[in-house]
C-alpha cells in the first residue's frame, strides 16, 4: 500500500499544490494531503521504518495546521507520534505528545478523539509503571467513549471505536504487568473487531497470548499465538512480526515445555513466510 500512497503524494498532490486556489479550496487540499501523509506514516511504521514514519507524521501535522484542522492535528500527535514514542520506549515524550493533543483541541475534540488522547497518555504512564495515573486516564477514556456517537464522528476517526480502545487498554495492562486485566481487554477487542480487521486481530491475538504467558498459562498462550501466526502469514506485516517477537521473548523462560517447543518449531517452519524486522536506520 505504501508505494501507492507515496506515488499519490509525489505526483498528484505535488501537481495540485502548484495551482492557485481560493482559501477554502486550499484548506481542503491541505486536509486531504494531511490524511494521505498520515497514512504514509502508518504504512512506514507497519513496514518497520519508524524513522520514516516520524517524518511523515511531522509533515502530516504541518499540513493539518495549514488546513486549520486542530482536531486532526491532535489525532496525528496522539495516534501517530505518541505511539511511535511508546514503541521506542520514550514514555515521557509519549505523555507530552498526548497532552499536547488534548491541550491543542480543548473544547473542540469529539468524545472519541478525547478517548484516544487520554488512552495515548495512559500508554505512556503504563510504560513508566505509574498504575495510578494510568488508571485515572483509563477511566477518563472510557467515560469519553461512552459519550461517543459513531454517526457524528469525522471520517478519520471512524475506526477508533470500543474495540480499538480495548486494544489500547490491553497494552496498558500488559506494560503494567497486569496479565488478567490485559487478557480481558485483549479478548474484548477481539470480540468487537470485525473479521476484516486482520492486522488488528493479529496484534490482539498476540497481546492476549503475551498476557496469558505472563499469567503462566503457557499452553493456552501458544494455542492463541498459533492462530496469530496463521494470520500473520497473510499480512507480511513488520508490526505484526514485532508483536510475535515480543511474545517469543516472554515465552523464553518456558522454552523447555512441550507447548513452547512445539510453537518454536511452528515458527521456524513459517519463517520463510514472515518478513524480517528491518533495521531502523532511517
Amino acid at each position: 500500500m505504501r508505494p501507492v500512497v507515496v506515488s499519490c503524494l509525489n505526483s498528484v498532490l505535488s501537481g495540485l499544490f502548484a495551482g492557485s486556489y481560493s482559501e477554502t479550496t486550499g484548506r481542503q487540499l491541505f486536509a486531504v494531503a494531511a490524511r494521505l501523509t498520515e497514512l504514509a506514516g502508518y504504512t512506514a511504521m507497519d513496514t518497520g521504518r519508524p524513522g520514516l514514519a516520524q517524518r511523515y507524521y511531522i509533515q502530516a501535522l504541518r499540513l493539518a495546521q495549514a488546513a486549520d484542522e486542530r482536531c486532526y492535528g491532535g489525532y496525528v500527535l496522539a495516534a501517530g507520534l505518541s505511539r511511535l514514542a511508546v514503541d521506542a520506549g520514550c514514555a515521557r515524550e509519549a505523555v507530552q505528545l498526548a497532552r499536547a493533543a488534548q491541550e491543542g483541541t480543548r473544547g473542540q475534540a469529539p468524545p472519541a478523539a478525547q478517548a484516544l488522547f487520554y488512552v495515548a497518555e495512559a500508554r505512556g504512564y503504563a510504560q513508566l509503571g505509574d498504575s495510578r495515573t494510568c488508571g485515572m486516564l483509563r477511566d477518563k477514556a472510557l467515560e469519553a467513549m461512552a459519550h461517543a456517537d459513531p454517526v457524528d464522528a469525522p471520517e478519520w476517526l471512524a475506526h477508533f471505536d470500543r474495540a480499538y480502545l480495548a486494544d489500547e487498554l490491553a497494552h496498558c495492562h500488559r506494560d503494567l504487568q497486569q496479565p488478567r486485566q490485559a487478557a480481558r481487554r485483549a479478548a474484548e477487542a477481539l470480540a468487537r473487531h470485525p473479521r476484516t480487521r486482520v492486522r488488528r486481530r493479529t496484534i490482539d491475538l498476540l497481546l492476549l497470548a503475551s498476557a496469558q504467558v505472563q499469567a503462566g498459562e503457557v499452553e493456552e498462550a501458544c494455542r492463541v499465538a498459533e492462530e496469530a501466526v496463521g494470520l500473520l502469514r497473510q499480512l507480511r506485516s513488520a508490526l505484526g512480526r514485532k508483536y510475535l517477537e515480543q511474545f517469543l521473548a516472554g515465552l523464553r523462560p518456558y522454552r523447555d515445555t512441550r507447548p513452547a517447543s512445539e510453537f518454536a518449531v511452528l515458527v521456524q517452519e513459517c519463517e520463510a513466510h514472515l518478513p524480517p524486522q528491518r533495521a531502523s536506520s532511517d
